[in-house]
């Protein structure tokens, strides 16, 4: 069953800004929480005013009538290409992944020792790039050991045929107001509400001036039964990427690297919002 004209206003009374557009967003993040992703949060509450303001990340915040916070979301463009395998550095940098995650955590690791490694994990998780001084600090080494320079490389990539894209960097519920959407009786999930009320448009809006083939993302997700790719599958119509590779692949170790076409997005959305409510016994 299509969505209710009452549900309809009801998203309709759901606001999406820009972060920086609202001084009062600078007050209002200090009210967001995420059991699951704590470091997400941070980020949302520290690093999301400056990095939108200089247009590195896109930062959205969906507010509900009266003003709070209940979702926020970013957005970031990006590239998918085919690459030319280069095995021993894919393995270098693995390993290296694998390491930092590794230490981050290890118990015995306190104070500026750990915030440096969580540091490092969430500028690769952003793509914010990681500077050698940085690793080498965090690591105990020399900028210029056989270490580091393993890691690093040279500075030029080689890459086959390149796709134009735009990434999903955050998307993150706020636990704390969770309930004020729990009682607007919509059994859809505000996430995924967000996600084709909101992102979808965006994107569209996006591709009437640049060139933009795929919408992508990085589930950070290391539970067994993989709950959160597949709600990302199941709920937002991501597939996993298998015919291309993202810009980052240091990031692709500690994710699972989805995407989904956007020719077909705008059809999609408005079949979404035709089979809103599955179970009509269900709608208020």
């Amino acid at each position: 069953m299509r969505i209710t004209e009452s549900q309809q206003r009801i998203l309709e009374s759901l606001c999406c800004e820009r972060l920086s557009s609202n001084e009062d967003n600078f007050q209002l993040v200090d009210d967001f929480y995420n059991g699951r992703n704590p470091s997400i949060v941070q980020t949302l509450q520290n690093e999301a005013f400056e990095d939108d303001l200089q247009h590195r990340i896109a930062y959205y915040v969906v507010k509900d009538a009266n003003g709070h916070i209940l979702f926020y979301f970013s957005l970031k463009c990006g590239l998918l290409y085919d690459e030319f395998l280069e095995g021993d550095r894919l393995l270098d940098m693995k390993a290296f992944y694998e390491h930092i995650f590794q230490l981050s955590k290890d118990p015995s690791l306190l104070g500026t020792d750990k915030e440096a490694i969580e540091a490092l994990l969430e500028k690769a998780r952003t793509k914010k790039g990681l500077k050698k001084k940085e690793v080498a600090r965090a690591l105990h080494l020399s900028p210029d050991s056989a270490e580091i320079s393993k890691i690093f490389g040279d500075n030029n990539k080689n890459v086959g045929k390149t796709f134009a894209g735009v990434e999903i960097v955050h998307f993150c519920v706020n636990d704390a107001y969770r309930t004020i959407w729990d009682r607007t009786g919509i059994q859809q999930k505000l996430g995924t509400v967000v996600f084709w009320q909101f992102i979808v448009p965006k994107v569209l809006e996006l591709m009437k001036i640049v060139g933009c083939e795929y919408l992508f993302l990085f589930a950070a997700d290391l539970s067994e039964d993989a709950d959160l790719v597949n709600y990302y599958i199941d709920n937002l119509q991501f597939a996993d990427a298998n015919e291309h590779n993202a810009a980052t692949p240091m990031y692709d170790f500690a994710c699972r690297f989805l995407c989904q076409k956007t020719c077909t997005l705008e059809e999609r959305r408005n079949a979404f919002f035709e089979d809103f409510n599955h179970d009509e016994e269900m709608v208020l």
